[in-house]
């Protein structure tokens, strides 16, 4: 399995994809930030007037990063997705498979190793996300001293663990497209597809779906639940109960289907 992880890792860790990657998280980050520190006194995108006094609290730090986390989501589920699809088109998994024929020990350590760049990638842009705010922060007239103090590094922290979360849930969507459909190209753009157009459209015209949908319960998981009719520990048990029965499939999938290319 550790054999495994690091053979994911040599390719995870190839200079384009991993600095592509990471350029994308980080851009999305700062952005998030950025665009949050100039929203005071203004109304976000539902309607509510953002004030220096809101976002000089303690959880005012994380605001920025929780506002793209659902891009993170995105790129966690696309790597995931295009990583394993990839290894059925490019013939990768079958001669993975000769040397470890244990198929359920190899899938694990690939799974391994993508949660391991998944939480790199969010440290990164958490990193990002918390350095931008501190820097715009004083321009928009924000008070940054609850930001720094035991209750603003507790909000840093559980933020990043919110987002992390969030984005390994999708990562597990990602998974399971991946291995349903065994092509990058396929995996990436049903996958993308669900947890977007598909998700949105269903919990706008039918409200209550939102408390139910996995992508959606993901953004209220990201975000603390702030503003969500489902609360924050109905939302994490709800995608426990989801990744659990993903995983159940794609584990069934992985073991028993043909690997022919």
């Amino acid at each position: 399995m550790t054999a495994t992880l690091l053979a994911e890792w040599v390719k995870l860790g190839r200079s384009r994809f991993f600095f592509g990657t990471l350029a994308a998280v980080v851009s999305v980050a700062a952005l998030g930030a950025i665009l949050t520190m100039l929203s005071v006194g203004r109304s976000d995108y539902d309607g509510v007037v953002v004030t220096a006094t809101t976002m000089s609290r303690p959880d005012g730090v994380m605001q920025g990063l929780e506002a793209v986390s659902i891009l993170l989501g995105v790129v966690g589920l696309a790597v995931t997705a295009a990583v394993i699809g990839a290894d059925y088109t490019h013939g990768t998994l079958r001669n993975q498979l000769m040397a470890q024929p244990h198929r359920l020990r190899l899938l694990l350590g690939k799974c391994l190793a993508l949660v391991t760049f998944v939480a790199a990638m969010i440290t990164a842009a958490t990193v990002m996300a918390v350095a931008a705010s501190f820097a715009i922060a004083p321009v928009r007239g924000v008070d940054t001293s609850a930001w720094h103090s035991v209750a603003g590094l507790a909000e840093i922290g559980k933020g990043y663990v919110n987002v992390l979360a969030s984005s390994l849930g999708y990562a597990t969507l990602g998974l399971l497209v991946g291995v349903v459909f065994r092509s990058p190209a396929a995996a990436v753009s049903v996958g993308l597809a669900y947890a977007l157009p598909l998700e949105m459209l269903v919990s706008r015209i039918w409200s209550p779906a939102a408390s139910w949908l996995p992508a959606r319960l993901m953004d209220t998981l990201a975000t603390g639940a702030r503003g969500y009719q489902v609360g924050y520990e109905t939302a994490g048990i709800r995608i426990l109960v989801f990744c659990a029965v993903a995983i159940a499939i794609t584990l069934v999938l992985f073991a028993r289907r043909d690997v022919t290319s």
